[in-house]
Formats: C-alpha cells, structure tokens, sequence
C-alpha cells in the first residue's frame, strides 16, 4: 500500500490545492509583480544643474507659474528659511503736472531673485490619497539680468501619499542644499 494517498482515493489523481495555498501562491505572485514593475515606495532623488553660484545671494523670491501650487510650495520654501511673495511689486508713484512728471521709487522694493515653476501631471494616482504624480522643475532666474542661476527638477505626489513625500517639500530642501 502507498503512503500519502488517503484510504479510497485513485492514486493516479493529483491532489488539489487548499484555498489557502492558492491565496498564498496570489500573494507571492502580486508580490512579485509589484517588484518587477518598480512600484515607488521612496522618494526620487532631485536632479540640480547650478549654473552661477547661489551661496551669497539672498534667500528671497517671487513666485512665476506656481498657480494652483502657491501655498504648498511658499509654505515648503518658507520652512527651509527662504522669503517668498506671491506677485512682484515695484512700489513706485508717478505724479503727472501740466509742467512736469514726477516719479518715486523705493529701490528695496520687490526682489531680484524669481522662482519659475513648470508642473507636468503624469497618470500615476497615489491609492492612499488621490493624489497625482507630477514631474515639477524649478528654475531659480536674476530678474536684473534676466539669467538662469540653477534648474532643479523633481518628481513625486503633488500632496501627501504615505510613505511619499511631497514633491513641493522636495523641492525646497534640495534648493536650500544648492544654496549652500
């Protein structure tokens, strides 16, 4: 008589797998799949390309093409010590006299640095959150001289998606890192 074939059963029948063998094949099987497929659990690494040295210019900017992301990306820049406004202010009046035109200016008024921001909303969808992946680049410009000082590109979630970080928070950190 065979050992391992159960009283009464053909022996040439195979066993049938358990529900629970089969869930666990699934479970190894997606596992797998999610590895192959490189499904992001870490943020990317910043790429930066600094063109002029930031270390002994001011921390302050104004904001170009940030729309929908002002807050977010003010709040991000503020924590890593920089000055942000929203809109660029030339504080100025300008009297106008039948005999003359008069204009004053306060020359500390606005800032020289502005910050462009360009955002490209990828398809990914966080399960999490809802939030959406965006591939955002960030260009540091001299508005006196209307020169590019560094470009830094970043992809992630554009709001919170656990373990993910924001990639506004991103941003900023690897711009105070570059302007060291």
């Amino acid at each position: 008589m065979r050992t391992g074939v159960p009283r009464g059963a053909d022996p040439g029948l195979k066993p049938r797998f358990s529900v629970r063998t089969s869930f666990l094949r699934s479970l190894v099987a997606i596992s797998l799949l999610l590895v192959l497929t490189s499904c992001s659990v870490t943020d990317s690494p910043a790429k930066s390309l600094v063109i002029s040295s930031l270390h002994d210019k001011p921390r302050q900017f104004i904001l170009l093409g940030a729309e929908q992301y002002d807050g977010e990306l003010t709040f991000a820049l503020v924590e890593h010590g920089f000055t942000v406004k929203p809109i660029a202010i030339r504080q100025g009046v300008t009297e106008i006299d039948a005999n003359r035109v008069v204009e004053y200016r306060r020359p500390e008024a606005g800032f020289r640095y502005a910050l462009k921001l360009s955002v490209i909303h990828e398809s990914w969808r966080c399960v999490f959150s809802g939030a959406h992946r965006v591939s955002a680049s960030m260009s540091v410009i001299d508005i006196a001289t209307n020169e590019t000082l560094a470009v830094i590109k970043q992809t992630g979630p554009d709001a919170s998606c656990p373990p993910l970080t924001p990639v506004w928070d991103l941003l900023a950190q690897e711009l105070a890192q570059v302007w060291r």
